[in-house]
């Protein structure tokens, strides 16, 4: 029995640099002609957007690298496949930080820490996060972690909302 579920992605480290590096921060490895850097646009909207851009006019066999928490690149990875990247041309190097999380009693997605529980932001479920990833959803499962107390109180007594 392995102790790494088989739906929990792998990180592998991989050889040789790529096309296109799309990074939460520089990395003065790369040509900034080669990279696009979160912080050099004014939302994760506007770097999908830069991003869904540099991909319209990309080649067959580009070589593209997300390197960011798994907040950041699986959003990234769902857009990359979209416009037509099959999974080997794009390469996922996870960095330390927030993971995405999705309520299955509300089905909303919300960013969250390496945290084994937390309350959903959406509905106030006290979640359980499950050791199941979605590649589609770019989250792991949270599932109500006591059925019986789902919006378990707070710390002074209170109901949660």
């Amino acid at each position: 029995m392995t102790d790494h579920p088989f739906s929990v992605p792998r990180y592998e480290p991989q050889a040789g640099p790529a096309d296109l590096l799309v990074t939460q921060y520089r990395d003065a490895g790369y040509p900034a002609a080669q990279q696009l850097v979160q912080g050099d646009y004014a939302s994760n909207a506007a770097l999908q957007q830069a991003l869904a851009a540099r991909l319209e006019l990309a080649r067959c066999g580009l070589r593209l690298e997300l390197r960011g928490d798994e907040a950041f690149i699986w959003p990234l990875q769902a857009l990359a496949q979209a416009a037509g990247l099959q999974g080997d041309e794009i390469l996922l190097s996870r960095l330390p930080g927030s993971r995405r999380v999705f309520c299955v009693h509300c089905a909303q997605c919300q960013p969250a820490s390496a945290a084994e529980s937390l309350t959903c932001a959406h509905c106030g479920v006290h979640l359980e996060v499950r050791r199941h990833f979605s590649q589609r959803l770019g989250a792991y499962l949270g599932v109500c972690a006591d059925a019986d107390l789902p919006y378990a109180d707070l710390p002074n007594g209170e109901p949660r909302p």
